[in-house]
C-alpha cells in the first residue's frame, strides 16, 4: 500500500473531514467535500478515484443519490462505501442494488483503513 489510495469523502459534518485525514495520511490522498453535489464535481474534474466515502444524509444530493448517479454514469468499477447509521431493510436493499458497501456509523476509526482495503480487494 505504498503509493496509498486516491479517495473522496463526501461528510456534511466537517469533523469527518478532520477525522479522515488523520485516518488516511499521506501516502493517501484524500479529497473531502461537505456534500453530494461538491463529490460529483469533483468526480467529473478527476474521475480516478479507487474508494468513495458518502455519508447517506446530507443535503443537496444525499449520498444514496449520488451513488446512483455514478453507478448509471460508470457503472460497476467504482468502489463506492455509504457510512451512515441507517440499517433498516429498505436501506439494505438499496445498498445491494448498487453494489455499495454499507459501514455502520459510528465509525470505528481504529478498523476503517482495514475496512477499506478489504472493500478495494473485493472481499466485502
Amino acid at each position: 500500500m505504498s503509493t496509498g489510495w486516491k479517495i473522496l469523502a463526501a461528510d456534511d459534518d466537517p469533523t469527518m473531514g478532520i477525522l479522515l485525514q488523520a485516518v488516511f495520511p499521506a501516502p493517501h490522498r484524500l479529497q473531502y467535500v461537505a456534500d453530494g453535489l461538491a463529490a460529483l464535481a469533483a468526480w467529473e474534474a478527476s474521475p480516478d478515484f479507487d474508494v468513495l466515502l458518502l455519508d447517506v444524509e446530507m443535503p443537496g444530493l444525499d449520498g444514496l443519490s449520488l451513488a446512483q448517479e455514478l453507478r448509471r454514469r460508470h457503472g460497476e468499477g467504482l468502489a463506492i462505501v455509504l457510512l451512515t447509521g441507517r440499517e433498516d431493510a429498505q436501506f439494505q436493499a438499496c445498498c445491494r442494488a448498487l453494489s455499495a458497501v454499507h459501514l455502520a456509523k459510528p465509525v470505528n476509526w481504529g478498523e476503517l483503513p482495514a475496512q477499506i482495503a478489504a472493500v478495494l480487494a473485493g472481499e466485502r
